[in-house]
């Protein structure tokens, strides 16, 4: 039936009203990104793995991060509300939590998630309406069918989102994101760059101070938030230590942050799911790791002891300024990384070191992750040509060797 659909919808010579309504419907299921969709035209992903089984996946693996996210936002925005002796949340959202029962009561964990689901919910569907909108688009356009992903480009942009972000710069972002980084390209499967990370890029370049600025990591305070990373860029990890934050408070995802990715145990269970489901390449995620130690470990031994971050190891650096989530979530993005076996190897290590070299040489620590991702995802493609040349030489060496006996 979906396919009889889609085949009237890139049909010319249905009127305009029935073509929409049939938009409409390949729409919705493309949200849903159903598995029982057979995909007619590339990309392709070999196996038993389908496109909307792999995007299925990935939204399954980020509903830790989200859970903990929306609680971490609603507990540092109800400790705020406690500290300063408000009894009500101020706006609209005070009013629903009100209507509810709930107060600004950090103990409270309902309390807590619930606020923190009231600012998702605004910019997740913006988002998803931005998406749609470009989507449908260039689908009409090129008088082709609606892409997959749909739901999990606007969820990975909303979870890597400030609590506090304006609605309207986000979805400028996200345009951009999904013009130059998809649709440009050809669509889904085809994008040289994550077009999530090209839109959350451009959000940083162009509107740093009112959509990743310290107001926005917790939004009902007056006072700015600093998050952890950017306390350590100042001053090391004692600076993280000095305001009661530790180690395993930021691994749980205990501190102002975005609304998905400050939960490290969130992304360590969403990474073993990716696995067990044959996802995500394991080759990649180690990589990473070891590029982060690596590099890590080397900076360490050149600061001079100053609390800086040269002074920051490999283990602080792994659970900071969502490097976890990155990594799991875009680094192994199949359409922008490496293809081949060793390839994969190098690209991650050269996610993990390209962070830890942003973050040391940049300011903006915050946005190392995404700088990262987008220069090692260029790189990928001469990463992947070097091994198949590698490949071929040895071959064609060990097919000389054996004409000459």
């Amino acid at each position: 039936m979906l396919a009889q659909i889609n085949k009237m919808a890139s049909n010319s010579r249905v009127n305009p009203l029935s073509k929409t309504v049939r938009w409409v419907l390949l729409l919705i299921d493309r949200i849903a990104d159903s598995p029982n969709t057979r995909n007619d035209t590339a990309p392709y992903v070999r196996g038993r793995l389908c496109v909307p089984i792999l995007l299925n996946n990935l939204f399954i693996a980020s509903i830790p991060c989200w859970l903990i996210g929306l609680w971490n936002v609603g507990y540092q925005s109800n400790l705020v509300l406690f500290e300063s002796e408000l009894a009500r949340i101020p706006g609209w959202r005070g009013l629903i939590l009100q209507g509810l029962g709930l107060g600004p009561d950090p103990e409270n964990i309902l309390a807590c998630f619930m606020l923190g689901l009231l600012y998702f919910l605004p910019l997740f569907v913006a988002a998803l309406l931005v998406t749609a909108f470009w989507d449908v688009i260039f689908s009409v356009l090129r008088n082709r069918q609606l892409d997959a992903g749909l739901l999990v480009s606007a969820w990975l942009y909303t979870l890597f989102l400030p609590a506090g972000a304006p609605i309207g710069a986000t979805m400028l972002g996200l345009s951009f994101g999904m013009i130059f980084g998809k649709h440009v390209y050809g669509g889904a499967g085809r994008h040289l760059i994550n077009p999530v990370v090209l839109g959350l890029l451009f959000l940083w370049l162009a509107y740093p101070d009112s959509v990743f600025s310290s107001d926005n990591w917790v939004p009902v305070s007056d006072r700015p938030q600093l998050s952890a990373l950017s306390l350590a860029s100042a001053g090391g990890v004692e600076a993280i230590t000095a305001v009661g934050l530790g180690w395993w408070d930021l691994f749980l995802g205990r501190e102002p942050g975005a609304l998905g990715t400050t939960s490290v145990l969130g992304c360590l269970l969403a990474a073993a799911y990716l696995l067990f489901t044959g996802t995500v390449s394991w080759r990649v995620l180690s990589g990473a790791l070891l590029g982060t130690l690596a590099i890590g470990s080397l900076f360490n031994y050149l600061a001079d002891g100053a609390a800086s971050m040269l002074s920051v190891s490999w283990g602080w650096h792994a659970i900071l300024g969502g490097l976890a989530f990155g990594t799991v979530f875009f680094a192994t993005d199949p359409a922008v990384g490496a293809t081949t076996n060793p390839g994969r190897w190098a690209y991650g290590v050269l996610v993990g070191m390209l962070v830890i070299l942003i973050r040391v040489a940049s300011p903006a620590g915050e946005s190392a992750i995404l700088s990262a991702l987008l220069l090692a995802s260029l790189f990928a493609p001469i990463i992947d040509f070097v091994v198949i040349e590698i490949h071929v030489r040895k071959r064609r060496r060990r097919w000389q060797e054996i004409t000459r006996e």
